[in-house]
């Protein structure tokens, strides 16, 4: 039993509109918007980064505390203080001269610490190519040859002083040159050893089984497919998971398992079974002029073994073929797809062919399809030589000679591409089923399914009967973006059938794009291409009209749509595009009534009343195009060009995009009911695939929960055609939008023209089985508009677009109290203590740091210091005799001046060009090479102290983020008082996964903010809390959202409204605060007189709860709770 409503959801990137009305009256029983920060990838990047840089640290220092214990295991006496040595000078020493212990030790514990890159010896695509970067690769692989890394690392060294990252440099020729410091491990492998056997004649500890325990460490790695943890350690992101299970392979659960047997893994897509699968699926698709209109079972056969054994096979050459053994011309076979390039798309067995082509040792055409789909399976899964030797090993025993592998390694190197496909939606297990109805019969994959009773099952859904797991319904969407959207919607879902119980019908419009900058960039780029668009098209138009730049503003007067018509007019290139006429700009602006806006494909069909489906045509070949599409129109029509030239024509129009292309050349006989149905449900339904994900698990779970709701995922561009024709303003500047979207989506499914027809949202169940729609004939435009463009419900387009409404619409925001988030700028700082300009006493100041003095950007930053306050560079303060000897000599010296008197170019560069770097003072010019400059930037505020043990001076991490605020009242002053918590006050406790705060240090923070002894603790504010600040002495109130402590002054907090990003400048909010900044920034003291602040709680539908108190203590302790997604 439903509830006779309709749930609307927009869901966007980093919101949730909600709709829900009265299917019968339409009345707005709720409207709200969901506002949460759009999961980044890119914060994922930075942590992943991060800790892989951890990693690689502490694999280093593990290294080289393993040869140090590999010296004291064979004895050799090794002074380890004493290595104040060049070990690039050694290592080409040792190449051929006896080495002291300390030598050797020095010389292997540096290759051991940068022991190149382990997978450059197969990555062949990286010294091949234009890039620097390949460029470079390839140089040191031609100077490898004669030399090794040391001699080459040496070399560099000393003739550019630098060799680690990559450097520009320039030839006796004048060209220039990047140079960078990789190379293959095997290279600094095959160094060692050629040390190693020049030691060993000087040296009787240096042993072959020393020299085999060194290059065991210098070569040693985690397999890449094994991931963190062991069998002690287990943890669920490597292959020992906490479960006790050990994987063969870590990426193998990435996978994915069939819908239809969900104990089967999907097949890899290059699998020899796959291939066969979807080349039938296409053959079947087709259609061809013969009695049957498809291929026989013969034919079939025939060109599976044409695809095996053709060298090259691409769609347009299979296509010959098959016009060949039918009998036709290829333009008289249909069904396939077509590419973004508008070309044929057909499956044509590739991965088969190149292995065949490829594999020199191996006659794959007598390999068994078994061993095939396996092969395809670990070269799909592994990337890199040591996986795919592992599980070929593993999987096809006794099969491959090791030279055999050697070659398949080589050629999934070398098409990448094509095992890195994926895999497809069915297992091997499935297809093979299928295989013979796609021979035997002339169905696609749907048809034979439903024919053979498959049902598509959703393992992942537990039997839950009164809410749906937000887990299971994003388990297959591996996009962290989406995924958190849609998790954030079920949780809105659940709360909604709580409390209204089950929906009639629940209407989902998905996000445009993947990620919250995507969404911005999209619209902002849209916004640009339109207007410029517009502004040629008005521009080519006056030209042609009065050879100006304007048109005259009384030619718009009286003519409808002259602006579109114009617009249209320019994509076209001038010509109507049903008679292939001229149009004239002065026919076009003074007789209106001789050209009309056409719909290219009807609106009853296409859904789409965009530019992209319209045309500028003359009035009366639209009146004999009627409600047909080009390809059924222009063969009759008396004065029209033909469809052969309407094709080459528009293929030549840059201004006529791939979509309104598509409809302009349709070949579909619109008028067959399987066609219109199929042409419905692609334009009105969104088919992506996550759309498909979150339609069919949905629909699963409510199943389960017994709830006979019926689920449909529109496409957005449906939404906004009724937006626009309702004439319902769309503002981005408050969140109410997303409410108010929410119920205009649903609304669509109320709408006339589904009571004249069966309402084709819902024409697909479950398991993807067609219900027939009883669509009718096609409807003419003005039908359509009648039917759809009036609202379904009197009153409702007035009821939601007016001002008041926007007082109705509630708000609620994902509150963030997570404990374990990025504690401050990961940039480490040193500091100096320093009395500079009008100090009174030495301070502690942040060092700040010009990294190359040579460069143009460095000089300029140096100079713009330089002439404010030279005494903030260290050198100045602690070496003066340098800075006055050589600095301001250089900058006197080696200054250059331009025709006007002003500096040009670097004074430092001009001298190293002349005599090498810049070098501290000394009698004998041998001082230290001066590369950068330090200054004492500014003082240092508030931070975190990392400083080592025994270190001179502090060191410092800054930019440290706030957690949270704790409000408290002192009722002495009757004035509340704030104080503020960072993230790096919160201890983790290691192995529990918990937090907390020490009473000792909480107390220590709270009166370092001035909260009284005597204050009463009221409630603690994370960023997204709404709070009610009520000014009791003007009888105003103020609604707003917390987003932080500031530190700025004892406590002041920054505000931000709850139903828009930010305030609008000098905005006047309530008398006690005064008004907003000019900059839309609003911070204020909350320690104000007559003031009484109120926690405001919602939940997800936005339902306010109002907290005065909310316990008698703070609370120190804290769970951290862990997604796996």
């Amino acid at each position: 039993m439903t509830n006779g409503k309709i749930l609307g959801l927009d869901i966007g990137i980093a919101s949730v509109g909600v709709g829900i009305i009265n299917a019968k009256t339409g009345n707005v029983e709720h409207a709200s918007s969901r506002i949460f920060p759009a999961a980044n990838a890119d914060n994922n990047v930075e942590r992943r980064s991060a800790r892989g840089g951890r990693r690689l640290i502490r694999r280093k220092k593990h290294r080289l505390k393993r040869v140090e214990d590999l010296f004291e295991k064979y004895n050799i006496d090794t002074d380890f203080s004493n290595l104040n040595l060049n070990p690039y000078q050694l290592r080409v020493k040792g190449l051929n001269e006896q080495l002291s212990n300390e030598e050797l030790f020095a010389i292997l514990k540096n290759i051991a610490k940068r022991r190149g890159i382990s997978y450059l010896d197969d990555a062949e695509d990286d010294s091949v190519g234009s890039s620097d970067y390949a460029k470079a690769i390839d140089e040191n692989r031609k100077l490898l040859k004669k030399q090794t890394p040391g001699e080459i690392q040496l070399k560099r060294l000393e003739k550019y002083g630098q060799l680690r990252g990559n450097f520009t440099i320039q030839d006796e020729n004048g060209e220039y040159h990047r140079l960078i410091n990789v190379f293959s491990t095997s290279d600094y492998v095959k160094e060692a050893r050629r040390i190693l056997e020049t030691q060993s004649y000087y040296n009787k500890f240096i042993t072959e089984s020393f020299v085999e325990d060194y290059i065991k460490i210098l070569q040693g790695k985690r397999k890449y497919y094994v991931g963190p943890g062991n069998e002690k350690s287990r943890t669920d992101y490597g292959i020992y998971r906490t479960d006790g299970e050990t994987l063969d392979n870590l990426f193998g659960i990435l996978i994915g398992k069939c819908g239809f047997y969900p104990e089967e893994y999907r097949a890899a897509k290059a699998s020899y079974t796959a291939q066969e699968y979807n080349f039938l699926n296409d053959l079947n698709n087709l259609t061809v002029p013969t009695e049957t209109k498809k291929l026989s079972t013969e034919q079939k056969y025939q060109l599976v073994d044409f695809a095996k054994t053709a060298s090259t096979l691409g769609a347009a050459k299979l296509l010959k073929e098959i016009a060949k053994l039918v009998g036709c011309q290829v333009e008289e076979i249909k069904g396939y797809r077509l590419d973004n390039k508008d070309k044929p798309d057909l499956h044509t067995f590739e991965p088969f062919r190149k292995l065949k082509s490829n594999l020199t040792t191996i006659a794959v055409e007598n390999l068994s399809i078994t061993t095939l789909d396996t092969l395809a399976h670990i070269l799909t899964l592994n990337t890199e030589r040591e996986g795919i030797e592992e599980a070929i090993q593993k999987e096809l025993p006794n099969i491959f000679s090791d030279e055999q592998i050697t070659e398949i390694i080589a050629v999934r190197k070398k098409n990448s591409q094509i095992f890195g496909k994926g895999w497809h939606s069915f297992s091997i297990k499935l297809m093979k089923e299928l295989i013979p109805e796609l021979y035997e019969t002339s169905e696609e994959q749907m048809t034979i399914l439903t024919r053979l009773k498959k049902v598509k099952t959703n393992s992942k859904i537990t039997n839950r009967t009164k809410y749906i797991n937000e887990e299971e319904i994003t388990d297959e969407i591996y996009n962290p973006v989406v995924s958190k959207s849609i998790r954030q919607t079920v949780k809105i879902i659940n709360a909604t059938i709580k409390k209204y119980g089950a929906f009639d019908q629940i209407i989902i419009e998905m996000p445009r794009e993947s990620n919250e900058e995507d969404e911005r960039k999209f619209i902002a780029d849209l916004q640009k291409s339109n207007a410029k668009e517009k502004d040629d098209a008005m521009k080519q138009a006056a030209l042609l009209y009065n050879g100006k730049d304007e048109l005259p503003h009384d030619v718009f007067h009286g003519h409808k749509e002259l602006a579109t018509k114009i617009r249209l007019w320019y994509q076209q290139g001038e010509r109507c595009l049903y008679s292939g006429k001229h149009i004239d700009i002065h026919d076009l602006i003074h007789n209106q009534h001789m050209f009309e806006i056409d719909h290219v494909l009807p609106l009853s069909l296409s859904f789409d009343d965009s530019l992209a489906n319209k045309v500028l045509v003359y009035s009366w070949a639209n009146q004999e195009k009627g409600q047909r599409t080009p390809f059924q129109a222009l063969p009759q029509m008396a004065s029209a060009w033909s469809f052969r030239e309407l094709r080459d024509y528009i293929s030549k129009q840059k201004g006529i995009s791939k979509k309104k292309r598509d409809y302009l050349l349709t070949e579909q006989d619109i008028n067959k009911v399987e066609v219109k149905q199929k042409f419905i449900e692609r334009n009105l339904v969104d088919t992506r695939y996550v759309s498909r994900v979150v339609l069919n698990t949905l629909q699963d779970a409510l199943k389960v929960m017994n709830k006979e709701t019926k689920i449909s995922v529109i496409r957005g561009q449906f939404t906004s055609q009724l937006r626009r024709q309702w004439r319902i303003d769309k503002s981005r500047e408050t969140y109410h939008h997303h409410a108010v979207d929410a119920l205009i989506i649903a609304a669509s499914s109320q709408l006339r023209l589904w009571k004249k027809q069966n309402n084709p949202m819902f024409a697909e169940d479950k398991h993807g089985q067609k219900i027939n729609l009883d669509t009718g004939e096609v409807l003419s435009d003005d039908a359509y508009k009648e039917l759809v463009y009036q609202a379904p419900y009197q009153g409702f387009v007035n009821t939601i677009s007016s001002k008041s409404f926007e007082d109705e619409i509630l708000f609620s925001y994902q509150v963030d109290s997570k404990v374990n988030r990025k504690i401050s700028d990961a940039t480490i700082y040193a500091t100096r203590q320093a009395q500079l300009g009008k100090d009174k006493k030495e301070e502690t100041y942040v060092l700040g740091k010009i990294k190359d003095i040579y460069s143009q950007a460095g000089y300029d930053a140096f100079r713009k210091k330089y002439d404010k306050d030279k005494a903030v560079f260290l050198m100045y303060q602690k070496d003066p005799e340098t800075w006055e000897k050589v600095i301001e000599v250089i900058l006197r010296d080696y200054k250059e001046l331009d025709d006007k008197g002003k500096e040009i170019g670097n004074p430092f560069e001009r001298y190293k060009v002349k005599h090498g770097f810049v070098r501290k003072y000394s009698r004998k010019n041998k001082g230290t090479e001066i590369k950068s400059l330090k200054y004492y930037d500014n003082k240092l505020g508030n931070h975190i102290d990392i400083t080592p043990n025994n270190s001179k001076h502090s060191v410092v991490l800054q930019s440290i983020n706030p957690w949270r605020a704790d409000l408290y009242f002192n009722p002495e002053t009757t004035k509340y008082e704030l104080m503020g918590l960072k993230y790096a006050d919160l201890s983790f406790e290691k192995g529990t996964g918990k937090y907390s705060i020490s009473r000792e240090k909480y107390d220590e923070i709270k009166e370092r903010e001035g909260i009284s002894s005597k204050s009463e603790f009221k409630f603690t504010l994370y960023k997204n809390d709404l709070i009610l600040v009520k000014d009791i002495g003007n009888h105003k109130e103020l609604i707003a959202r917390f987003n932080s402590k500031n530190d700025t002054s004892k406590h002041y907090v920054e505000l931000k409204p709850w139903n828009k990003a930010k305030f609008d400048s000098e905005e006047e909010l309530i008398p006690a605060f005064g008004k907003v900044a000019k900059s839309g920034q609003f911070i204020k003291g909350l320690n104000k007189p007559d003031l009484s602040i109120y926690k405001v709680k919602t939940d997800i539908l936005g339902h306010k709860y109002y907290i005065k108190k909310e316990g008698d203590k703070p609370k120190l302790n804290f769970e951290n709770k862990i997604k796996n997604k």
